[in-house]
């Protein structure tokens, strides 16, 4: 009978590891007592655990220390200084000094210093053991800082300081926020899709961030100036500033299979002053990716009619190969809001004549369903006063309907299965707020790497992101010959 998959396996039939879990027994009844209960039973064997796995790593670590007095660092030549030294790792259960001298290149006047272990491991933000960057990054693109940390504490690890945490965490987003392209395509070429793919949805959308700037010279940064120099700092203030909404860029693609259903999403953002065009080629080259192996699924770039989102139409038309059916609609509940409008406006209460069903109608079943209405609309505009509030709605429709005519012929969309709303690409904007804009959230610093992380992590690639990350910190170290 197989397994649960949810059990782990294990070695029962190891008398090593038999011994092994007998002994952890015993230590934790030391801690707790023989009359403990369960819970407090598994809590003493996990600080057990805990203890041991910061010794493994201390002796590990210890082990890996280098005393040779010239190495080669991927082939460049250095030596090591006399002075003492150290290096602080931090790992998932608790930090380690661990005692290195410092190596200086040998072919360059008073050139850079460096540690080895940083090199040879590969140490994340130049502290922080990869396998513990990767869970703590995964947490801040989650949560808040200080709930990734006391989450950490929680599952019975040892992490450092909250602040320490923070630094260093975002250090790392930050550094891996400036190529996510990169990223990307080394995530790409190892995921495999397991289910055919029948469409493929795209768009992008805009949330405001809370974002801290300097203020510029003038009247008011004075006057934090002067109120600043009232009051006695223990530490050097801080530049004043002032904290306006941004509106940050999302985007995402979806995956629906044969029934239509959206099986998977990628997203991905970027802060107000972040590269829209980037972000654009970003979800490009996912599109690309997918019709490359599904040849026949249609795409369909669904989004509002804001003129700035114009970018990813623009490269998709450029982009996708001849034979791929392409398809630019505006987002269907977009359109549909102004047409609702006019019936708030101008018809009387309960729309007893259905105007809201047969807009509807019009735009879901009829190939020219939008010029009927653009025409309908017309003739009843004549019927209000200028700057009456239904002639204004009647003109706004107009206004938005007839400048998108062309992405608004929903039937045949419909008729074929095809999703023409752009939910797939707000839910992404929620989902990125979630992270960012917690009560009395605003960024100085760090939006970008979390947005980037948090775009890998909805889309289930923080791991080979992360992983792609941690490979280019790592450096070969050899002994130099010495003649």
């Amino acid at each position: 009978m197989p397994r649960n998959p949810k059990i782990p396996e294990v070695p029962t039939y190891d008398n090593r590891f038999l011994a092994f879990v007998r002994l952890l027994d015993e230590l934790a009844a030391e801690r707790c007592g023989n009359d403990a209960d369960f819970y407090t039973h598994s809590a003493a064997a996990m600080s057990v655990i805990a203890e041991g796995m910061w010794w493994s790593e201390e002796q590990r670590l210890r082990a890996l220390a280098s005393s040779e007095a010239r190495v080669l660092v991927d082939g460049e030549p250095y030596y090591a200084l006399t002075q003492p030294s150290s290096i602080i790792v931090y790992g998932l259960w608790g930090a380690h000094v661990i005692p290195e001298p410092l190596y200086r290149r040998e072919d360059m006047h008073n050139g850079p210093t460096i540690k080895l272990l940083e090199k040879r491991l590969g140490l994340v933000s130049r502290s922080m053991l990869a396998n513990f960057a990767s869970a703590a990054g995964a947490l801040v693109a989650a949560m808040t800082d200080r709930e990734a940390h006391a989450t950490l504490c929680r599952l019975g690890f040892r992490p450092p300081s909250r602040s320490t945490l923070e630094k260093h965490v975002g250090e790392t987003l930050e550094e891996m926020a400036v190529d996510p392209r990169a990223l990307e395509d080394v995530a790409r070429e190892v995921e495999s899709i397991d289910f055919e793919v029948g469409a493929v949805t795209c768009g992008m959308d805009r949330f405001a961030a809370r974002k801290d700037e300097t203020l510029p010279e003038g009247p008011e940064r004075e006057a934090k100036l002067r109120a600043r120099e009232e009051r006695t700092y223990q530490r050097r203030p801080p530049e004043p500033y002032t904290t306006a909404w941004r509106m940050a860029q999302s985007a995402s693609v979806t995956l629906y299979d044969e029934f239509g259903i959206a099986r998977r999403s990628f997203r991905y953002a970027v802060p107000a002053d972040g590269d829209t065009k980037q972000l654009a080629a970003r979800v490009v080259d996912d599109v690309l990716a997918i019709a490359h192996v599904f040849p026949k699924a249609p795409v369909v770039c669904i989004q509002d009619g804001a003129p700035e989102l114009d970018v990813l139409r623009a490269q998709l038309r450029e982009s996708l190969p001849e034979g791929v059916r392409r398809e630019h609609v505006v987002d269907f509940h977009h359109g549909i809001s102004y047409l609702d409008a006019v019936v708030t406006a101008c018809e009387p209460a309960g729309d007893p004549d259905r105007m809201r069903a047969w807009y509807r109608h019009k735009l879901l079943d009829d190939d020219d369903g939008i010029d009927n209405i653009l025409r309908h609309l017309i003739r009843r505009r004549a019927k209000y006063p200028v700057g009456s509030p239904a002639r204004d709605a009647i003109v706004d429709a107009i206004r938005y309907c007839g400048k998108r005519r062309k992405l608004m012929r929903y039937a045949a969309l419909r008729r074929d299965g095809l999703p023409i709303g752009s939910g797939a690409t707000e839910s992404g904007c929620a989902l990125f707020q979630l992270r960012v804009k917690h009560p009395g959230s605003h960024w100085r610093d760090g939006l970008a790497g979390v947005l980037t992380a948090r775009g890998l992590l909805l889309s289930d690639r923080w791991d080979h992101a992360f992983d792609a990350h941690h490979h280019d910190l790592l450096a070969e170290v050899t002994p130099a010959c010495t003649a």
